[in-house]
């Protein structure tokens, strides 16, 4: 990727100079430099941070929990007889120790142990916004890779289709809360300029657990092997358990927690060698205040940057003194002076900073009813709309019939001669989209977000016409084409952008409960189209695919009318452009000339993409 800082927000190089300059003088100048590097100018404003080493270890880190995820569901997205003597017990069966070489299933109880896994993540969702808000975002995924332990314990140890199934569900809660953390948490360390690379990290850990579960159940069919393949799992979670309490805490979540010096450590670590003051400045911005005093934010930073430089100033032989300094400056607490009654009665609060004094709660974590019915401090309606509508589509596109081999579109098109013929096409499905991850990785933050969200919707809708014309006149060959081409634009943009889009738009006091929402509602319809596909197959098959070429359609319109562009913009401008009820966020003819000539459409024509 290209080093050069990309634009903020639409705004050329020369407004972005000048902006920056700006902020120079606004802010206070806070560093996380050695002594002999005090001199400010030589910094950028670290919201044009660019690419870190500690971040991207963080991320990888994290995103084991999610590969846990593509994990469960992979290994048993083949049929029965190859997911590793899961079957009912014959004459010829045989025991291993204390553990059965097969456990007695029906088909109705398999069906179960399949789909519980989805009901857990959508408890595990629910819940998940509650816990990183309570305990922190880091301590909540080091806490829920003991669930998923004790999840995978429970399987890999199964004697009866009950043990095995509490074992699915138990990880599968685990999974719901690491799709709702893990998003938050990423989304809060990672740099503006690089949030959609990092976010992105989701889905390529989504497709990669996919990827390699399926081989692995393939691969372990005798004896107890499918005990390791089922429990793997948990080696991701002691992993986690041993380096996440390394890695620092969401600055965000300190700052609610009113952690002040434990946040300013973590964003120092985040941005070394960045100017973070503009920073510290928009994430007090995202607290549930009614108003902030400038005068006493600058105060803070200030004493922030008189100690840093301090400390850095200190000789090695005066290290007790600067720990006492640090010490002192830990004691500066956030309190909230009483509300007070201005000329106009307006209520407002600030935030100080003193020391010595107990803390006041200034800020209150919003919950989802208030979100949803804009009764925060920003009416965030239609930025919480365009995150559900999103998030819905990934389901309602037909990737879940595309991936699990139990579908008819992939199993009726194959050799019905040859029964892992359906779950190696759905293991070359998910390497083939590896590439369109790694192409929007390099794509999404130079792009952006609409670019992306059209091109994958728009695409996808076509796919779905090619696929029901073949089911409905062949041949076979343009179905598997289309099935291909369909999952790989869907990992261009469908399916990686709600996840992290999540963090851009909505603020730090309602984006737990803003994510426990959109991920509870994407497991939810990920059970109602497990549900609902054979029902449909079994009566309409072949017009299957043109139900879910309608839902992208009307996605591509949506995204088109209602989406903001996100990319390079604080939350705080795109809270202020786009808060209040649901609206058209394209205007494509603001840019007409007053002649109405062609050029003049022709660029407003470009707002479509970029507005």
């Amino acid at each position: 990727m290209s080093s050069e800082p990309a634009a903020v927000c639409g705004k050329d190089s020369g407004e972005q100079s000048a902006q920056h300059k700006q902020s120079r003088t606004m802010y206070p100048r806070v560093f996380a430099v050695d002594l002999h590097d005090v001199d400010g100018d030589r910094f950028q404003d670290s919201r044009q941070a660019g690419f870190s080493w500690y971040v991207l270890t963080t991320t990888l880190l994290v995103s084991l929990s999610v590969i846990s995820i593509g994990w469960s569901f992979g290994v048993v997205n083949v049929s029965k007889s190859s997911i590793c003597q899961i079957s009912p017990l014959g004459p010829g069966n045989t025991h291993s120790g204390e553990f059965p070489n097969r456990i007695p299933f029906s088909n109705s109880a398999w069906t179960i142990a399949v789909g519980i896994l989805a009901v857990g993540g959508f408890l595990g969702a629910l819940v998940s916004g509650a816990i990183s808000d309570s305990i922190g975002r880091r301590n909540a995924l080091v806490v829920n890779n003991g669930l998923c332990l004790a999840g995978s314990v429970l399987m890999g140890t199964a004697t009866t289709a009950v043990h095995f199934t509490l074992g699915r569900f138990v990880i599968g809660i685990a999974c719901g809360v690491a799709s709702g953390v893990a998003n938050t948490y990423v989304g809060e360390i990672a740099p503006l300029k690089w949030h959609g690379f990092y976010g992105s990290f989701f889905q390529l850990s989504i497709v990669i657990g996919l990827l390699f579960g399926q081989l692995a159940a393939m691969h372990a069919t005798g004896g107890t092997g499918w005990r390791i393949v089922v429990a793997f799992p948990g080696v991701f979670s002691l992993i986690q358990i041993a380096l996440l309490p390394l890695r620092v805490e969401s600055p965000r979540y300190l700052l609610k927690a009113h952690h002040i010096n434990e946040a300013r450590h973590a964003l120092l670590t985040l941005r070394r060698g960045y100017d973070v003051a503009a920073e510290w400045q928009e994430s007090l911005l995202s607290l549930d205040v009614v108003e902030i005093n400038a005068s006493n934010v600058r105060y803070h930073s200030d004493q922030w940057s008189a100690t840093a430089a301090a400390a850095s100033a200190v000789p090695a032989n005066d290290q007790a003194d600067a720990t006492a300094l640090d010490k002192n400056d830990s004691k500066m607490t956030m309190k909230t002076k009483g509300h007070k009654t201005v000329d106009d009665n307006v209520a407002a609060s600030s935030l100080t900073f003193a020391e010595n004094m107990p803390v006041e709660r200034a800020t209150h974590v919003s919950g989802v009813w208030q979100t949803l019915c804009g009764r925060t401090r920003d009416d965030l309606r239609h930025l919480m709309a365009c995150c559900i509508v999103l998030m819905v589509l990934q389901q309602l596109s037909g990737i879940s019939a595309i991936l699990f081999s139990d579908s008819g579109v992939v199993r009726d098109i194959l050799d019905p001669f040859s029964p892992l013929s359906a779950p190696w096409t759905c293991v070359v499905v998910c390497g083939t989209s590896l590439p369109a991850i790694f192409l929007c990785l390099a794509c999404v933050d130079r792009l952006g977000r609409r670019a992306l969200l059209l091109g994958s919707l728009g695409g996808m809708s076509v796919c779905c016409v090619l696929i029901s014309a073949g089911l409905f006149y062949g041949p076979n060959s343009m179905v598997m084409a289309a099935v291909f081409l369909c999952y790989f634009v869907f990992n261009m943009g469908a399916g990686i952008v709600p996840w992290f889009i999540i963090s851009e738009v909505i603020p730090s006091y309602s984006l737990s409960a803003a994510t426990a929402l959109c991920c509870s509602l994407y497991w939810v319809m990920s059970i109602a189209t497990g549900l609902m596909v054979p029902l449909i197959e079994n009566i309409v098959p072949q017009w299957l695919f043109v139900i879910f070429g309608c839902f992208t359609l009307a996605g591509f319109l949506l995204v088109m009318l209602f989406v903001p562009e996100t990319m390079n913009c604080p939350i705080t401008e795109v809270v202020k452009k786009h808060s209040g009820n649901i609206h058209v966020v394209v205007k494509p003819y603001r840019r007409l000339n007053a002649s109405g000539s062609i050029g003049g459409t022709s660029r407003s024509l470009l707002e479509l993409f970029k507005c």
